[in-house]
């Protein structure tokens, strides 16, 4: 049960930094600060891990790897205004799909071993707040990556002809033309 409970503590720390807005620095827009800490996930150190299937027990254990292996990649980004290289959409990705992992291991966990699940409000729903998130980072990537690929070039052409077409002169033109 207190694998469960900090389960659920962890997919409201996700959702609190996918919700936290970052705030700029006026006299310098490159500076910005986030009003939460990053999510951590702490599970309890005296869990009886045979009493759990072998492959929730893996699933488990890797989390706090996985947490740690978003923070470091979102830490290893070279990011420069005014886009950050998109570090604030990818954070509020990266959380949302940990979020929703989280709240997979809490269905699982309750329903095989009989655990009451973390209740919330019936406005309140992580799941999909998360899944709205992915599905919207996803489409505004889907609609820059149609973008890149439509614009060959922002310049317009002076002339219709190619170069190899304008360069001819009259005396390379067919005689009989």
């Amino acid at each position: 049960m207190r694998t469960v409970i900090a389960l659920d503590d962890f997919v409201g720390a996700c959702q609190a930094a996918v919700n936290d807005n970052p705030d700029f620095n006026p006299a310098d827009p490159g500076e910005f600060v986030f009003h939460t800490e990053d999510p951590h996930l702490v599970l309890p150190r005296d869990v009886d891990w045979n009493i759990l299937k072998p492959e929730l027990v893996e699933e488990l254990l890797w989390m706090p790897s996985r947490v740690r292996n978003v923070l470091d990649a979102l830490d290893s980004l070279d990011i420069e205004p005014p886009v950050f290289n998109h570090l604030f959409e990818r954070r509020e990705e990266d959380f949302s799909r940990l979020g929703l992992r989280a709240l997979d291991l809490i269905e699982t966990i309750s329903s095989e071993y009989h655990f009451v699940k973390p209740e919330r409000p019936s406005y309140h729903d992580p799941r999909r707040d998360f899944q709205q998130r992915i599905d919207r980072i996803a489409a505004s990537s889907n609609r820059r990556r149609e973008v890149q690929k439509g614009e060959a070039s922002n310049i317009t052409p002076l002339f219709s002809k190619s170069r190899r077409e304008s360069s001819q002169s009259g005396l390379d033109a067919d005689p009989k033309a």
